[in-house]
Parts: C-alpha cells; sequence; structure tokens
C-alpha cells in the first residue's frame, strides 16, 4: 500500500527557498487510471491556488519514487497536465505549473467576490488502508439501477412483513406518558434493557445459555463486525476468514489494515484441515465463520468440522467471530446449535440481526461475548455513538414478548421457502452442461459456478442487456478471485419472475460460452447425466 506521500515544489523566483508539499495518495481500488488520478489532484491544487504559477514540479524520477507508482505514470500525469495548459515542460529545467494571465485588479476583485476558490479536499484525506477487491467488484454489481429481475442481495419481500403487528409495536412504545418518560431517560449503550432480556430468552433456542448483561444491542451486524475488529484487530495481524465469504466482512477487517487469509469452504463449511494448516504458520487473531447458513453458498457447517474448528480454536488460543445472521431462514434439516452454545471457555464471539428476517432498514442486531470482551465493545462504539436508536428497541422488544415476530418467521419460511424451491427447479431445467449450483437448506442465496472457459465480464454484460442483475462472485474473495462464480438471491423475487429470470440468464450463458468455442467441427454440447445431490452440497446440471 503506497502511504501518504509529500513531493516538493520549488516555487517562482520571489520565493525560491520556499518548499511546497503536495499529499498524494493513490487510490488503487480505483478504475480511473493511476496517471489520470495524479493529474486531477494537482489541477485540483493550481485551480485551488494553492499551487501558484511558476511552481516547479517535482522531477518524475523523485515523484515515481514518493509516491510508490511508476516513472511512466507520472510521466503521463504530467503530459495530461500540459494537454490541459496547467503546466510545460523545459528541458534540462523541469516542468513548471503555467502562470496565470495577468488580470486587472478590479476584475481580480469581482472574480473572488463570485467565485471564491476551489477547496482541495484531495489533499487532506486521512490515510486509510486500500479496500479489498471484493468493494469495487460490489460496485460494479450495484451499477445500472433496479433490474426486471433482480437476483441481487440485500433485499426482501415487502408484501411480506407483518405490518398490522409493526404498527401496535411502534405504537406500544410510546403507549403512556410513564413509557415515554422512560424512552427518554435510556442512555445504557449496552441497549435497551427489556430488548437484552428478551434476546437472551430467544438465544435459548440456538443453545445459548446467557443473561442479558452478556448482550450488547448493536445497529446490525456489520456495526458488530466492525466493534469486534477495533477491539481486537490492529495493522498487520492475521484474520482468517472463509472464501468465499461476506463481503461487508472483508471491508471491516481491510479498514483495520489486517492481513485477511482466505479459507477454502466446501460443502460442510470451512476446510479445518486447510485451517490447521494455517494456524500452524500463523499467528491469527480471529478466526470469522457463519457456521449455520454459510455466506454466500448457503452451507451448513458439519458437526465434524464444527468439532475440529473448535479444538484448533482451543489449541491455538484463538477466538472465532461466529455470524449467525440467517439462522431464522431454514427449509430442511436439523437446525444445529450455535457454536456459543459450546464454549465454556467464553472464546466465542455470537453476533445476530433483526434486519433480515424483518427488513434491512431496521438496524437492529446484537452480540453476545464474555463480559470483559462486551465490555471493550461497548466502550469502543462509545466513541462513534452513544447506543442504538431506543424506539426501534422498544419496538422489537414488544414483538419478541408477544410472539408476533415467531408467527412473521413462520410465513417467511414459508414464502422464502416456495421461492429457492422455484429457484432450484429452474437452474435444473434451464442451466448449460457444466454448469454447478449449491442446494441450500436455509437462507436465499443459491452459488453457482460457471462451466469452464466462461467470460465473466461478458456474461455479466449479456445478463444485464436482458434484465438480469446479480451479485459477481468476486465480491466475496477478499483477494480478487472468485471470477467463475455467481450469487442469486431470490428473497425479493415472486416465482413467475424467478422462472423467467433464470431462463433468460441461462440464455445469455448459453450464447456467451458459445461464443469462446470452436464452431468449425465442432459437437452438439451433451449435458451431464442426472446425478442427484452430491455429498458436497452441489448440483450438477442436469
Amino acid at each position: 500500500m503506497a502511504p501518504w506521500c509529500h513531493f516538493p515544489c520549488r516555487l517562482d523566483s520571489s520565493t525560491l527557498t520556499d518548499v511546497l508539499e503536495i499529499a498524494f495518495r493513490p487510490d488503487r481500488t480505483s478504475e480511473v487510471p493511476m496517471a489520470r488520478q495524479l493529474a486531477d489532484h494537482v489541477a485540483t491544487l493550481v485551480a485551488s491556488g494553492r499551487l501558484a504559477g511558476g511552481s516547479r514540479l517535482p522531477a518524475s524520477r523523485e515523484a515515481a519514487i514518493a509516491l510508490g507508482l511508476s516513472r511512466k505514470t507520472v510521466s503521463a500525469a504530467y503530459q495530461q497536465l500540459a494537454a490541459r495548459g496547467l503546466a510545460a515542460g523545459h528541458v534540462g529545467q523541469g516542468t513548471y505549473v503555467l502562470r496565470a494571465r495577468a488580470a486587472p485588479a478590479g476584475a481580480l476583485r469581482a472574480a473572488s467576490a463570485r467565485a471564491p476558490r476551489e477547496f482541495a479536499w484531495g489533499g487532506l484525506f486521512a490515510r486509510l488502508p486500500p479496500a479489498p477487491a471484493a468493494a469495487l467488484a460490489l460496485r460494479r454489481c450495484e451499477r445500472g439501477g433496479p433490474s426486471p429481475y433482480d437476483f441481487r442481495g440485500g433485499r426482501i419481500e415487502p408484501s411480506s412483513l407483518p405490518l398490522a403487528d409493526l404498527r401496535w409495536a411502534m405504537g406500544h412504545a410510546f403507549r403512556s406518558r410513564a413509557g415515554l418518560q422512560t424512552l427518554a431517560a435510556h442512555h445504557d449503550p449496552a441497549g435497551w434493557p427489556p430488548l437484552r432480556r428478551e434476546i437472551a430468552r430467544l438465544l435459548v433456542r440456538r443453545g445459548i445459555s446467557c443473561d442479558a448483561r452478556e448482550v450488547a444491542v448493536v445497529n446490525g451486524l456489520q456495526h458488530a463486525i466492525d466493534l469486534t475488529a477495533r477491539v481486537l484487530v490492529e495493522p498487520g495481524d492475521a484474520v482468517v476468514m472463509e472464501q468465499p465469504g461476506y463481503f461487508g466482512a472483508a471491508l471491516a477487517f481491510a479498514a483495520r489494515d489486517a492481513d485477511v487469509l482466505g479459507v477454502e469452504v466446501d460443502g460442510e463449511g470451512l476446510r479445518t484441515d486447510r485451517l490447521a494448516r494455517v494456524l500452524r504458520l500463523r499467528r491469527v487473531k480471529l478466526v470469522y465463520v457463519t457456521p449455520a447458513t454459510q455466506s454466500p453458498t448457503g452451507v451448513t457447517m458439519s458437526a465434524a468440522r464444527r468439532e475440529a474448528l473448535l479444538a484448533l480454536a482451543d489449541e491455538h488460543q484463538v477466538p472465532i467471530f461466529e455470524d449467525d445472521y440467517d439462522n431464522e431462514l431454514r427449509y430442511a434439516g436439523p437446525v444445529q446449535p450455535a457454536l456459543k452454545a459450546t464454549d465454556p471457555a467464553g472464546q466465542i464471539v455470537h453476533a445476530g440481526t433483526f434486519s433480515k428476517v424483518l427488513f434491512p432498514g431496521l438496524r437492529v442486531g446484537y452480540v453476545v461475548a464474555p463480559r470483559v470482551l462486551l465490555q471493550r465493545l461497548v466502550a469502543a462504539r462509545a466513541a462513534s455513538d452513544f447506543g442504538s436508536g431506543v424506539v426501534e428497541q422498544a419496538a422489537l422488544a414488544g414483538l419478541l414478548a408477544t410472539g408476533a415476530l415467531d408467527r412473521h418467521l413462520q410465513r417467511a419460511r414459508r414464502l422464502y421457502g416456495r421461492r429457492m424451491a422455484a429457484m432450484l427447479a429452474s437452474l435444473r431445467r434451464e442451466m448449460p452442461a457444466g454448469t454447478r449450483w449449491t442446494e441450500p437448506r436455509g437462507g436465499h442465496v443459491v452459488w453457482l459456478t460457471l462451466p469452464s472457459g466462461v467470460d465473466a465480464d461478458r456474461l455479466h454484460e449479456a445478463a444485464l442487456a436482458l434484465g438480469v442483475a446479480y451479485a459477481r462472485g468476486e465480491v466475496f474473495f477478499a483477494d480478487g478471485g472468485g471470477g467463475e462464480h455467481l450469487a442469486l438471491s431470490c428473497a425479493a423475487v415472486d416465482e413467475p419472475t424467478i422462472v423467467k429470470g433464470v431462463g433468460r440468464l441461462a440464455r445469455a450463458l448459453g450464447e456467451v460460452a458459445s461464443r469462446g468455442r470452436p464452431q468449425v467441427g465442432s459437437r452438439p454440447a451433451v449435458r451431464d447425466r442426472p446425478a442427484g445431490r452430491r455429498s458436497n452440497g452441489t448440483q450438477r446440471a442436469r
């Protein structure tokens, strides 16, 4: 990562002894070429008046060394500045900022009154570690706005929400003046006490025995991950994540300048044999997992893998962050208890959210952790806020206490179960040979692997042209890999639209795949034989 860099520029003859420092930090995750970034930055300083006409820019070799760029990149930036009329090069003397043409004093005063000079924010931003490649891939997935066949995640079916119960719960929070006074007097950053008690009761069915003092309310699961990273992870620390894995966790750990290590996932969850090798080679600060419904593949970590993971964590004395984001949406098979259910040493941080079971805009989640760690987490959040919205917490406590949330979950399981079944049936019917996908027993995302040789960029463009949007596989790989995968969410798409959308995706895939196959003397593709469900949770195209 290139640090903040300052390179000196000599000013004109009246101030030859002065040195102007230009701060520039390359954004290596941006699609804007590096030379253009540097040229734009210098142009901003010229326009703002912070870089005067006649200032000498540093030699390309010096600037390249200071900024961690190639000399060719710096030279290209200088050429762009010259093309814009902002700089000129002189053989043997270097490159200079061109002087602005003189204007009458009265005109200068009038111009200053009309338009104050632009402030050069670009040179003032705090130094941050570079975002992982997943962040750039996520921006690419979100471009283009809504699509008729939108299989991107982070969405729910609005019509499934328990509107009457939500209205009651919000009104109930203000049921009396005394109740309102209690809400107004709440100052506990750990969360609304009645909600913390209800969460402790709720977690019993996950096998977790805790009391309200071991629960903190946070602004969703992303907040829980970020707080844990801030408390435990220092720059350079190694953090293990599933690969593929949740992109939000990768962003949080990258923001701490951690060394994120991806460990492979298969049909039984995290490969603990691979994890064992990593733990032998590196001192790992934290292991992040989604055992109930792996994000994004949807597989459930097997009992054997869970035992192995807990044994490794104990042997190497490394804490585990258990992201239990989608455990409530389960359609088949036995419900596995949470990892936290078997944690006598207090080594596991367990976090969940209500945003998935209700709606994403409800930013309420929770963390269960040993009190010594929980106190640090609550103290860390005080640096940015003093607690989650108390009205939402009070309403949610009412939904839990009356059983309204459980009734909603039963309806949601039936709805999303039908949509998942429609998605899987359509994939079996439509997808070309060589395509593979997981068959999740919970959640609402299917992880699809493309046939060998398919150009992921061309497929994405072809699918968008047919109105189909999805999450690209690179979003879930911290190292920029995963181009041969994509994720399809069925949560916000009704069954007829799922059928049509999968058909269009298959059409786009067939067109892109055919471009890469030889046309002369080629045989028609032979579909794979029906293979049923594999032991690793994937399904071959039939």
